[in-house]
C-alpha cells in the first residue's frame, strides 16, 4: 500500500514523553548534574519539534520526504519514552520498597535494583536518545514547517444514539428477492446457495442480516446459522462454528471425522438456512470438500453467501447470483443528513445541504463512505469546512493503489489525534475479530494512549468515549448492547480493518505460524496467530522484535503449549506494556517475568498455570493482572500490596482460590475485585475493603462467619462502593445446627442503594438486617435492584418486602428450611418479576399473593423444586412459558394446568401424580408446549391422554418412571406428528411400544434403555 494513504501521527507519542519529564519525578532522584541538563533539554527539543507537528502531520499525507521524517521521529520518540518510563518506574520502586541508594548494603551492590547502577546506565541512554533527537530536530528546518502549538482538543462531551439505523434505505426490492428465493421450497434440490456479490461497503452483510432476521425466514427454517468465513477457509473452523450455532454450546471435539460425523446428526431432516458472510477463497476443491457435509438435510435448505468475488459466486453458487448495486445518490444523502445534522452537531442549512449533496456523489453509492462522511460532516460548523471536506486532495488519490476508500482516509484525517492512535492499534487483531469494549479500553490505557484528563475522569470513563466516538464515525460496526444501552462487542469493516493496517504500516504486524514473514526493526506491536503451525516457528520472527510494545495471543481452536516462547517472551522483550497468554497451555510463570518492569497488561486467563511467581509483585506499573477461569490456581503472592498501580484484578472463574494476599487496602487504584476471601491472619481482615471505594462490576466477599467485630463490618464501609452492579455477602455456614448471632455484622454490611444484583448466602441468623426487612427502607436501598438470590439462610424465618422491589427480573430463593409461608402484595408493585425459582424449601407450605388481575404478568420461568409441602394460591401465572416442578405432590393436586397457553417447556419429577389426577386434564390445551419431561413419576402407569393432543411437541422425554407401562393416551395416534426427539429410560413395566412411535415421520433421535 501507498504511504501517503494515511499518516500514523507522533503528536499524542510525544505529549506523553513531555507530560512525564514534566511531572518533575526525575528531580527527586538524585541524578547528577551534568544528567538533570540532558533531561532538560530533552524536554525542550521534544517541545521545539512540537510545535511543528500539526503542519508536518497535515502536509504529509502527499509529501513522501515528510513522511519518512515522522517515521523516524515516532521511532525516537518510542525510544525516548522508554528512557522516561524507566526512570518513573525506578522512582517509584524507591518509593514503595523504602530503599535509599547511601545506606544499602555493599552485599546489594551488584543487584538489578542497585541505584549506582541505574543512574549511569540512565545517564547514557537519555545522552544517546537527546543527541539523536537533537539531529531530526535539526533536520526539520528543510521542510519549513510552520512554528505553531497544538491546540489543545477537548474531549467531546457530546452523546450520540448508536443504535442500528432506523431504516435500511434503497434495498427493499433487494430483500424481497431474497426472502422470495428463501421461502420458495425447490423439491429439486436439497440445497440451493444464493451469492450475494457485490463492492466492499456496498452492504451485502448488512442485507444479509436483515433478511436472516425476517419474520418470514424465521418461521420458514427450523435452524438458522451464521457463520463469518472472512480469508480463511478452514474447515474444521467451520464446522465447529455452525456445530456451535445448531447447539448453542462450544463444540469440544478436536478430531474432524467426529465433528462431521456430529454436523451430519444435527442437520438430519431438518430444514436450515445457512449464511456464510465475507468468503473469499476462491479454490473450489475447499468449497467440494464442505458441501457434502450439508446434505442430508430436507428439500428446501438455503445458503446464503456474500462474497466481492464473481469467481467466488460461479463455484458456490447454484442459483442465479444477486449483484448488489451502489445505493442512489438521493439515498446516500439521506445516510449522510442523518448523521451530519441534529442537536449539537451542525445546523442544516440550504447552503450546506448543497454542498452535502455534492460530497454525496463522491461516496460512490456505498453506505458505509456516506455513514462514514456523515459523522465526519457532524463536526465541521460552517460552510467553510465543508468546503474543505469537498474540495480536500484526497479524493484525488487513487483508490486502487492503496485499497482505502477516500471516505475512509477523509475520516481518519480529521479525527483527532488521541483517537487515531487508539483506531491504528486495532490493527493487531484480524479481520472479524469481536472487540470486547473494556478489554480493549484496558489495552489502550496500558499502552498510554488515553492521559488523565484536566478535571480528573476516571481513565476509563474517558476510554469509553474514545470508544464511543470511534463507533460514531463507522469505524466500528455491528454492536452489541447490554441493558444499559453500552456497547459490549463490536467489530471491523473489513475496509475499515484495512485503513487501520495501512496507518499502523510496519509498526504492527500479525505474526502467523506456518507463514514466512520479514519484520521491521521499527515494529512495536504484534499478535501472534498459532492457529496453521508451531510456536517455534514464531519464536524465529519473535527474536526479531526485541523493542515490542504488545504481544497478544490471538484466539485459537486448539491449546497451545508455548513453554519456551514465553520464556524467551520475559526474558528478552523488557521493553512490553500489554502481554496476552490468554487461552494457550501455559503451566508456569517464569520468575524472569519481573525483567518487564513497562508491564502494564497481562493476561493469563485460561491457562493451566497454578501459582505466580513472587517476583511478579515488582512490576509496579502493572494495571491489568488477568487470571479469570484459572481454574488450577490455587493462591496469588503474599506480597501483591506493592502493585500499587493495580486497577483490574480479575479471578473469576478460580475454583480453587479460597484466599487473597494480605494488606489489598494499599491497592486504591483497584477498579476490580471480583473476590475477597475474609480471613483471621494479619491484614486479612474485612476492613481491608475500607478504602477500595473505585471496586465496580461484582464483588463476592466470602468466609464472613470470621468478621467477629461489628465494627470490622462498619468499617468495610459497602455503602460507599457506588461503582458495584453486583455485590455477594457469603458465610457458607451450611452445617451449623443452631442459629448463630451474625446479625450484628449483616446489620452494618449496608450496601449502596446502586446495585443491581444482590446474593446472600449461607447466613445463619434468624433475623434479616433492617435494610432488608422494613418496607420503607427496601424502596429506597433497593430501587434499582433487578436479580435478589437468598440461598442456604437455614434458620431465617421472613423474606425481604419482596412488593417493594419494583424493577426485580429474577428471583432465586433456596434452603430456606424455617420459612413457612411467603405472603406478599404482589399486586401492587411487584410487576416486573420475570424468573423465579424455589428450591430446598422443606416447610414451606404457603406461597400466597393478594389477587390483581395478575399479580405477575411478566413471569416467564417458574421453577419449584423440592418444596414438600407448597400450595400456590391464585393459580400459575398464564403469563409463564418456562415450568419446572419436582418433589411437590399437593402442588399438582391442587388443580390443573389448562390455563397456561404460552407455556412451551414442562418439566416434571418426583412428583407421585397418578395418570387420572386431575391436574394432567388441561395439557391439551397446551397449544405452544414444545417440550415435555416427566421423571422420577412412580404413580404413572400410562402416557396422560391430554400429551397425545399435544400438535406442537417437539420433544418427549420419559425417565425413571418405575410403573410405566404403556404410551397409550386415549388415542389411538397421536397429534405430535412434529416430534423430532423421544427418549424412554428405566421404565421396566413397559411391554412394547405402540405402532405410531415407528410412524413418526419428523422422528430424528430414539433413545430407548432399559426397557
Amino acid at each position: 500500500m501507498a504511504e501517503t494513504a494515511a499518516v500514523s501521527v507522533a503528536s499524542p507519542l510525544l505529549e506523553i514523553v513531555i507530560r512525564k519529564l514534566g511531572s518533575g519525578i526525575w528531580k527527586e532522584m538524585g541524578l547528577a548534574s551534568s544528567v538533570k541538563k540532558d533531561v532538560e533539554k530533552l524536554q525542550s527539543v521534544l517541545e521545539t519539534i512540537g510545535d511543528v507537528l500539526e503542519d508536518a502531520e497535515n502536509r504529509a499525507i502527499s509529501d513522501k520526504p515528510l513522511h519518512g521524517w515522522l517515521r523516524k521521529l515516532r521511532d525516537a520518540a518510542f525510544d525516548a519514552d522508554d528512557v522516561v518510563d524507566e526512570f518513573q518506574t525506578e522512582a517509584l520502586r524507591q518509593k514503595i520498597e523504602g530503599n535509599n541508594c547511601i545506606t544499602r548494603k555493599v552485599s546489594d551492590f551488584f543487584s538489578l535494583n542497585n541505584s549506582i547502577i541505574f543512574h549511569h546506565k540512565i545517564a547514557r541512554k537519555v545522552k544517546e536518545i537527546r543527541e539523536r533527537l537533537d539531529l531530526i530536530s535539526e533536520e526539520r528546518l528543510k521542510f519549513h514547517l510552520r512554528e505553531r502549538p497544538i491546540p489543545e482538543r477537548p474531549l467531546e462531551r457530546e452523546t450520540y444514539s448508536f443504535g442500528v439505523e432506523s431504516e435500511i434505505y434503497g434495498r427493499d426490492d433487494d430483500k424481497e428477492e431474497i426472502i422470495n428465493f428463501l421461502v420458495h421450497v425447490d423439491t429439486d434440490e436439497d440445497i440451493s446457495v444464493l451469492p450475494i456479490v457485490g463492492l466492499g461497503g456496498v452492504g451485502k452483510t448488512t442485507l444479509a442480516q436483515l433478511v436472516y432476521n425476517d419474520r418470514r425466514v424465521e418461521e420458514q427454517f427450523e435452524l438458522r446459522m451464521w457463520v463469518c468465513i472472512s480469508e480463511n477457509f478452514d474447515i474444521p473452523r467451520i464446522i465447529r462454528a455452525i456445530i456451535e450455532r445448531v447447539t448453542g454450546t462450544n463444540c469440544e471435539l478436536s478430531d474432524i471425522e467426529m465433528m462431521q460425523s456430529l454436523l451430519r446428526e444435527k442437520l438430519r431432516e431438518r430444514r436450515f438456512l445457512l449464511v456464510l458472510d465475507d468468503v473469499w477463497n476462491e479454490e473450489e476443491a475447499e468449497w467440494e470438500r464442505l458441501k457434502p457435509l450439508l446434505r442430508g438435510g430436507k428439500k428446501g435448505n438455503k445458503i446464503i453467501v456474500t462474497t466481492r468475488s464473481e469467481r467466488v459466486a460461479r463455484i458456490m453458487g447454484n442459483s442465479a447470483p444477486l449483484r448488489l448495486q451502489g445505493l442512489s445518490i438521493d439515498d446516500c444523502w439521506t445516510l449522510l443528513r442523518q448523521r451530519a445534522f441534529g442537536l449539537g452537531r451542525a445546523e442544516e442549512t440550504p447552503r450546506l445541504v448543497k454542498i452535502g449533496k455534492e460530497i454525496v456523489q463522491k461516496c460512490g453509492g456505498l453506505p458505509l463512505a456516506a455513514k462514514a462522511l456523515g459523522s465526519l460532516m457532524s463536526s465541521k460548523r460552517g460552510e467553510v469546512e465543508w468546503l474543505a471536506v469537498k474540495n480536500s486532495e484526497i479524493w484525488k488519490l487513487p483508490t486502487k493503489e492503496t485499497g482505502i476508500l477516500p471516505a475512509l482516509r477523509l475520516s481518519y484525517d480529521h479525527l483527532p489525534s488521541h483517537l487515531k492512535q487508539c483506531f491504528a492499534y486495532c490493527s493487531l487483531f484480524p479481520k472479524d475479530f469481536s472487540f470486547h469494549r473494556e478489554r480493549l479500553i484496558q489495552l489502550w490505557i496500558a499502552e498510554g494512549f488515553i492521559q488523565p484528563s484536566d478535571d480528573n475522569m476516571d481513565l476509563e470513563n474517558i476510554g469509553s468515549q474514545f470508544f464511543n466516538n470511534l463507533l460514531w464515525w463507522s469505524f466500528f460496526q455491528d454492536a452489541v448492547w447490554d441493558s444499559d444501552g453500552n456497547v459490549i462487542v463490536c467489530k471491523m469493516h473489513d475496509l475499515v480493518h484495512d485503513l487501520a493496517c495501512c496507518v499502523k504500516g510496519d509498526e504492527a504486524i500479525i505474526m502467523e505460524a506456518g507463514k514466512d514473514k520479514s519484520i521491521s526493526h521499527r515494529c512495536r506491536y504484534s499478535s501472534v496467530d498459532f492457529n496453521n503451525g508451531e510456536a517455534s516457528e514464531c519464536l524465529q520472527l519473535a527474536y526479531k522484535t526485541k523493542k515490542l510494545r504488545s504481544l497478544i495471543f490471538l484466539p485459537c481452536s486448539s491449546v497451545v503449549h508455548i513453554r519456551e516462547f514465553a520464556f524467551y517472551v520475559v526474558s528478552n522483550l523488557t521493553y512490553l506494556r500489554v502481554l496476552d497468554l490468554h487461552g494457550t497451555g501455559l503451566k508456569r510463570l517464569s520468575s524472569r517475568i519481573s525483567r518487564l518492569k513497562h508491564l502494564r497488561f497481562l493476561d493469563l486467563s485460561e491457562t493451566l498455570i497454578k501459582a505466580l511467581p513472587d517476583s511478579i509483585t515488582s512490576l509496579y506499573n502493572l494495571q491489568v493482572l488477568n487470571l479469570s477461569y484459572c481454574h488450577n490456581l490455587k493462591e496469588l503472592p503474599k506480597d501483591m500490596r506493592k502493585m500499587r498501580n493495580l486497577r483490574h484484578l480479575l479471578i473469576v472463574g478460580c475454583c480453587c482460590l479460597t484466599h487473597t494476599p494480605p494488606k489489598l487496602s494499599q491497592l486504591s487504584n483497584l477498579r476490580t475485585l471480583p473476590m475477597f476471601a475474609v480471613g483471621e491472619e494479619d491484614g486479612c481482615s474485612i476492613v481491608e475493603l475500607q478504602d477500595l471505594n473505585l471496586i465496580g462490576s461484582s464483588l463476592e466477599i466470602r468466609n464472613l462467619h470470621k468478621v467477629k467485630d461489628p465494627k470490622e463490618a462498619m468499617q468495610a464501609n459497602l455503602k460507599a462502593k457506588a461503582n458495584l452492579q453486583s455485590l455477594t455477602l457469603s458465610w457458607k455456614r451450611y452445617w451449623a445446627s443452631s442459629p448463630t448471632p451474625s446479625s450484628d455484622v449483616f446489620e452494618r454490611l449496608l450496601p449502596h442503594p446502586n446495585l443491581k444484583e444482590l446474593t446472600i448466602e449461607g447466613y445463619m441468623g434468624i433475623r434479616l438486617p433492617t435494610w432488608m426487612a422494613r418496607a420503607k427502607q427496601v424502596s429506597t436501598l433497593f430501587s434499582d435492584l433487578v436479580e435478589l438470590r437468598l440461598w442456604g439462610l437455614k434458620w431465617c424465618e421472613h423474606l425481604p418486602p419482596l412488593s417493594q422491589l419494583p424493577l426485580l427480573k429474577r428471583l432465586d430463593i433456596s434452603g430456606m428450611d424455617a420459612l413457612r409461608k411467603i405472603e406478599e402484595d404482589g399486586g401492587s408493585r411487584c410487576v416486573s418479576l420475570e424468573e423465579f425459582r424455589l428450591t430446598e424449601m422443606p416447610e414451606l407450605e404457603e406461597w400466597r399473593v393478594t389477587p390483581t388481575t395478575e399479580s405477575f404478568p411478566h413471569l416467564r420461568s417458574l421453577v419449584i423444586l423440592s418444596c414438600p409441602k407448597l400450595m400456590v394460591q391464585p393459580c400459575i401465572p398464564s403469563s409463564v412459558e418456562d415450568l419446572q416442578i419436582s418433589g411437590n405432590q399437593m402442588l399438582l393436586s391442587a388443580g390443573s394446568i389448562g390455563g397456561l397457553s404460552k407455556l412451551k417447556s414442562l418439566w416434571i419429577s418426583n412428583c407421585g401424580v397418578s395418570s387420572k389426577s386431575g391436574w394432567w386434564g388441561g395439557l391439551q390445551y397446551l397449544t405452544a408446549l414444545q417440550c415435555l419431561e416427566i421423571k422420577y413419576c412412580d404413580e404413572l402407569n400410562r402416557l396422560p391422554e391430554g400429551v397425545m393432543y399435544l400438535s406442537s411437541l417437539r420433544t418427549l422425554s420419559l425417565s425413571d418412571n418405575r410403573n410405566l407401562k404403556s404410551l397409550e393416551g386415549g388415542r389411538r395416534e397421536p397429534l405430535f406428528t412434529a416430534l423430532c426427539s423421544l427418549t424412554i429410560m428405566n421404565s421396566y413395566a413397559m411391554a412394547a411400544l405402540p405402532e405410531w412411535v415407528w410412524g413418526l415421520n419428523s422422528l430424528q433421535f430414539l433413545s430407548l434403555l432399559f426397557l
